[in-house]
């Protein structure tokens, strides 16, 4: 997973992730360098962490898979990875990946030559992110009625404000903009450098707006404040890819003059529901943004 895939949200205790491995039977992935049969071998293991012990455990062997060697191994180290579910607010929850590293202190062989477990030290401090968990739709000129995005200096808390910016959007030419996808929790769009990465703000607010065509042209657009998180893979030298995470959304049932801006850090059902309506796009489904 790239980095602009994710977001840390803490550095959290070994203890703590382990032992929500154990608990939740999580799949644990591990990168290493071991001896094997007498020789240096690189290995990828999966299996089911057991008898956790501070920062010590077994990881019951499920699978292992014999890889290419790598001079810059080091014997008996690896790399691990996991995934769980967690609360990260009263009714919220997210699926987190678990990073660190792991020294190998012993493994175990079966009667017929088969890795059983290995004995791990694994690493004082882990990094965990937020994995994304949600369709991605690759995204279609045909898909929108209308859609742009325009920096937000200042966050819009009146109709007035939101019609002030977007009087002074209209009378300059808009930026060209490109959606390449759209998922619940944000977008990557690809625009010109001077939007992608202004010089007064390192940390912009965007307001990404976008009337897809599967819904009624009657409906209120989709209205949101993002963050960039990160950059993409510019597929051509047309402007700069960003990804866009979703914080709120404009909320049209509020009907008055402040504005109601809904929490959407977790996704936009409202948007969840109008993307599975582009079933020609799942197999190309990826993580969302």
């Amino acid at each position: 997973m790239n980095s602009d895939a994710s977001f840390c949200l803490w550095n959290s205790s070994c203890h703590e992730a382990l032992a929500d491995a154990q608990n939740t039977g999580a799949n644990v992935h591990l990168e290493c360098c071991l001896i094997w049969c007498g020789e240096t071998a690189c290995i990828s293991v999966e299996g089911l962490v057991r008898e956790v012990n501070g920062r010590e455990a077994q990881l019951v062997v499920r699978s292992m898979t014999m890889q290419a060697q790598n001079p810059k191994t080091v014997v008996n180290q690896g790399k691990f990875y996991f995934s769980v579910k967690r609360h990260i607010a009263q009714d919220m929850a997210a699926r987190l990946g678990v990073y660190g590293s792991a020294q190998i202190l012993e493994t175990a062989v079966g009667p017929n030559g088969e890795m059983l477990y290995l004995s791990l030290r694994f690493s004082r401090h882990v990094t965990v992110r937020q994995l994304r968990s949600s369709k991605r739709i690759p995204w279609r000129a045909e898909y929108s009625r209308m859609s742009s995005v325009l920096l937000a200096p200042e966050r819009p808390d009146t109709t007035n404000d939101l019609r002030i910016m977007l009087g002074e959007y209209s009378r300059v030419p808009p930026p060209a903009t490109r959606i390449m996808d759209v998922s619940e929790g944000g977008a990557c769009v690809c625009m010109p450098e001077e939007l992608a990465i202004p010089s007064f703000t390192s940390d912009a607010t965007y307001l990404f707006f976008l009337q897809p065509s599967v819904v009624p042209v009657t409906a209120p657009p989709y209205v949101f404040l993002a963050k960039r998180a990160g950059f993409g893979k510019a597929p051509d030298a047309q402007g700069i890819p960003v990804r866009l995470r979703f914080q709120e959304e404009l909320d049209w049932s509020a009907r008055r003059a402040r504005l109601r801006w809904l929490n959407v850090k977790g996704g936009s059902p409202r948007l969840r529901q109008c993307l599975t309506k582009y079933a020609d796009a799942s197999k190309d489904q990826q993580e969302s943004a």
